[in-house]
């Protein structure tokens, strides 16, 4: 029962979606067609808050039960993964639900929430006597809040739901409205993923409801930004422009077999059959733009029939937790309830052995992207997995952890802080230098065409252009000047991806660096091998 407790209060200690996870066209990450049974999850999302545009489903026994969950013993092994801060969903959970609702202009979730069956009871004076908190009555259910803005509540013995901020208002509607004998429909794109057949065995599932969210002139503006690859496609920006813009959404899946295998469906209004001949490209450059790329996508096979765009294909263990980092609850740095006492002859094995899982969590972490980190390149489209390590990484549990190790681990987090900032400095930088040159700034190139072309028309003193109004060379100087400002753009565009391959090249060294030392120190300190 104590494991049961301390890992499901820190499932249930904070917000529990984060921003990136439902990021539109951000991930084209995964979905079987037929995932779960409606039997096995309609009760929990029949708890999910209303008003939810994103939802994920997590099916813990079936994963565990897997090929690849009983050749690596999941069942025994899932506690430490948890512990190590790997696997973010609590061991005795045997069906998971995480549902947000996103402002999908800014990126920003406005409420998060998390509703978990276990596979024993608990009750909320066990949970605060482990975590503090204040106990409340929420319409007659016990409920606790903590205070790391969030508040639990207790829907039956073994099932719990969480939301943040803790906002008692927004908890109080919450329950009102889910307790009604017919209450508010659930997103029809959402309700319609949650309640899938599972035929397929996918064990995860996500999506996000798109609908209405796509400007017209947003997708056309980041299109046209794209025309050459538009071009070597043979797309029409016009027709593709009304085909994206009417999505419905987009499913997410995992199937956990022998391996892992993955499948990205973005759900359309029209028939995407037009698209068919660049449907994975077209999909790897948008993952690739916003920084979620994962490399084996590169060999998916991808399909553009009926109302769907999809790219399906086996993942590797990289792959498989770089997805499963979207399913991340915060796991609090300390806990606050009592714990079991230990004598201080066994506390220095404990700290030994804290401190080892601990590094090794974040070494793994580090292994993960270190390959992005070679280049600028790389790095500009993996991106937000950086992001979303070092805020796992933040996470990890401290209690009994070495000073030097979390010191080492908090480099190690700022240093991929650091590796995303450059991308986005690159990017930030390099498009003001590039909107600087223009046709009327373009360098000492162009002088006579249309710098002096204006006065040239009146005075005769133009050069090339002052002619080209009826001789025909204004064309020639238009063409040559377009050349030249593009050729400028492009120096500046490598000059900077230069600079932010030399400063990723740098950090990626620091870590190694770092990671070697402290490795020393410690199987020094502990005689234990780190």
């Amino acid at each position: 029962m104590k494991t049961q407790l301390e890992s499901s209060t820190r499932l249930l200690g904070g917000p529990v979606i984060r921003k990136c996870l439902f990021v539109p066209l951000a991930m084209f990450v995964l979905s079987s067609c037929n995932l779960f049974a409606a039997d096995e999850f309609q009760e929990l999302v029949r708890l999910v808050p209303r008003s939810s545009n994103a939802i994920v489903l997590l099916n813990v026994e079936k994963a565990k039960d897997s090929p690849m969950g009983l050749r690596e013993n999941w069942r025994a092994n899932i506690e430490k993964a948890f512990e190590a801060g790997m696997i973010r969903v609590p061991p005795q959970a045997t069906r998971f639900v995480l549902a947000s609702q996103i402002d999908l202009e800014f990126m920003e979730p406005l409420w998060e929430a998390a509703i978990v069956d276990l596979d024993e009871e608990i009750s909320i004076e066990q949970i605060a006597k482990r975590r503090g908190g204040v106990i409340d009555t929420i319409e007659n259910l016990p409920a606790l809040v903590l205070s790391n803005d969030t508040y639990i509540v207790q829907f039956g013995p073994k099932t719990l739901g969480a939301m943040g901020p803790a906002n008692r208002q927004a908890v109080v509607r919450w329950i009102r409205d889910v307790r009604k004998p017919s209450p508010p429909p659930l997103s029809a794109y959402l309700q319609q993923a949650a309640v899938f057949s599972d035929d397929t065995g996918s064990q995860v599932i996500m999506a996000v409801d798109l609908d209405g969210a796509m400007s017209f002139e947003r997708i056309g503006k980041y299109l046209k930004s794209k025309q050459k690859r538009l071009d070597e496609w043979n797309a029409n920006l016009l027709e593709l422009t009304k085909l994206l813009c009417n999505v419905r959404g987009i499913r997410i899946g995992v199937r956990i077999g022998e391996k892992p295998s993955a499948r990205i469906v973005i759900d359309l209004r029209d028939d995407a059959s037009g698209i068919a001949s660049y449907a994975k490209p077209l999909v790897l450059q948008i993952m690739s733009d916003l920084g979620t790329s994962i490399n084996e996508m590169q060999s998916w096979t991808a399909q553009a029939k009926g109302n769907e765009i999809s790219l399906s294909g086996r993942l590797t263990n990289s792959g498989l937790r770089r997805l499963l980092s979207v399913i991340d609850s915060p796991v609090a740095n300390e806990h606050t309830g009592a714990k079991a006492p230990i004598s201080p002859g066994e506390l220095p094995a404990i700290r030994a052995k804290a401190s080892r899982d601990y590094f090794r969590a974040v070494v793994r972490m580090f292994g993960d992207l270190k390959e992005d980190m070679r280049n600028s390149k790389n790095l500009a489209s993996t991106s937000l997995w950086f992001d979303k390590y070092a805020r796992r990484i933040e996470r990890l549990p401290m209690h009994n952890v070495d000073n030097e190790v979390l010191d080492y681990s908090g480099f190690v987090a700022g240093q991929m802080r650091q590796a995303s900032q450059t991308v986005k400095t690159m990017g930030i930088r390099g498009g003001a230098r590039t909107a600087q040159i223009t046709s009327s700034n373009a360098g000492p190139y162009v002088v006579g065409t249309t710098r002096w072309g204006r006065y040239g028309r009146y005075g005769g003193y133009g050069g090339v252009s002052s002619y080209g109004v009826y001789g025909g060379y204004g064309v020639y100087g238009q063409r040559a000047e377009m050349k030249n400002v593009e050729a400028q753009r492009r120096t500046i565009r490598a000059q900077e991806k230069g600079v932010a391959a030399t400063d990723v090249g740098q950090l990626r060294q620091g870590v190694i660096a770092a990671t070697t030392d402290i490795r020393r120190k410690m199987t020094q300190k502990y005689q234990l091998q780190f």
